[in-house]
């Protein structure tokens, strides 16, 4: 039973995704996407790992707790915590989110919403995912890139008890800060 309920919740995420034709960026007719920029006071950065790709954040909301290269970790004022994931593997952009679903290993995991956007000038996807982590709900924003044999997974997450409009502003204006490498 506990592995059909599984089975049927994978279903139902991958029916959520955004359908792209295999070797397209972008899904045909989308002439038109969202384009958000970093912020203005985002000048510090983290290079990540051996990736080309760079994130700028502003260290007075955010600041590093970790940094080992493919895995690096963010505090904020607001209990919102971010994390950046590279992978040495090409994961299709439609399935980004089943990798952070997996990675936090969540329990009633939704994808609540997708689409694709260029920031700053790159075309990424954007996910929003809500789950269980351990016994606490949590909702998970995140970009998510792939080219050339690699992946990187930038998100902020938070309990669900303690999202607002306000707060989920910073964390996509933090995530604004993703700059991929050619």
């Amino acid at each position: 039973m506990k592995y059909a309920l599984y089975a049927i919740l994978v279903l139902l995420l991958a029916s959520c995704a955004p359908k792209v034709p295999p070797g397209k960026s972008v899904p045909p007719g989308k002439a038109y996407m969202e384009e958000r920029y970093k912020s203005k006071g985002a000048v510090d950065r983290v290079v990540i790992g051996g990736t080309g790709t760079t994130f700028y954040y502003d260290k007075r909301l955010w600041t590093v707790k970790s940094d080992e290269g493919s895995r690096i970790e963010f505090n904020a004022r607001r209990f919102a915590n971010a994390q950046i994931f590279s992978y040495d593997e090409a994961v299709p952009m439609t399935d980004i989110y089943r990798k952070l679903v997996e990675g936090y290993g969540l329990k009633e995991a939704q994808l609540l919403e997708s689409e694709f956007i260029k920031v700053n000038g790159e075309v990424v996807v954007f996910n929003k995912i809500d789950g269980k982590y351990g016994r606490k709900h949590i909702v998970i924003l995140s970009y998510g890139y792939s080219d050339k044999g690699r992946t990187v997974i930038t998100h902020g997450y938070i309990y669900k008890s303690m999202l607002r409009d306000e707060t989920e502003a910073e964390i996509v204006d933090f995530l604004n800060g993703f700059v991929a490498g050619k």
